[in-house]
């Protein structure tokens, strides 16, 4: 789904006057790259049915590509919202500052159940004018992924 500036600023009413039609076709161009690479093997940015080791159960979370517990290497995410940061080689990928365990996992056995929609987020603005974040959704691949079946 892509935005129009009238449709992302009604989906971030908060900072909707300091959203430009520069910050809408960034956010576009994020989301043709999310969704064009969506597969039913797991990637940053897809959505989890996750279930942890002790049946605590996440219906949301988010397959992490730049997790604060190891760098480069792909985890689950139990709460963040993913950001989009381009890695040198060009790829995208996805970076969770905060929001619960991040937890390793082994994709061969996450089992795709089909897509969802994912509320991702980038920071907009400037040091002098201030920061603030801007929401918007993609359409991703969604997996269960049962720690205890693992």
């Amino acid at each position: 789904m892509l935005y129009t500036l009238e449709a992302l600023r009604a989906e971030n009413t908060m900072n909707a006057k300091r959203i430009t039609a520069a910050h809408v076709k960034k956010i576009n161009d994020y989301i043709t790259r999310i969704e064009s690479t969506r597969e039913e093997t797991p990637k940053p940015f897809d959505d989890v049915d996750y279930i942890d080791e002790y049946g605590r159960h996440a219906e949301h979370a988010t397959i992490d590509g730049e997790s604060m517990k190891s760098v480069y290497k792909t985890t689950i995410c139990e709460t963040g919202t993913p950001r989009p940061v381009v890695l040198e080689d060009g790829s995208l990928s996805a970076v969770i500052g905060c929001g619960g365990a991040f937890n390793p996992y082994d994709a061969e056995k996450a089992q795709y159940i089909g897509t969802a929609e994912k509320r991702c987020e980038i920071v907009a603005g400037d040091i002098i004018t201030g920061f603030f974040k801007i929401y918007f959704r993609a359409t991703v691949s969604r997996f269960r992924y049962d720690e205890r079946n693992a």
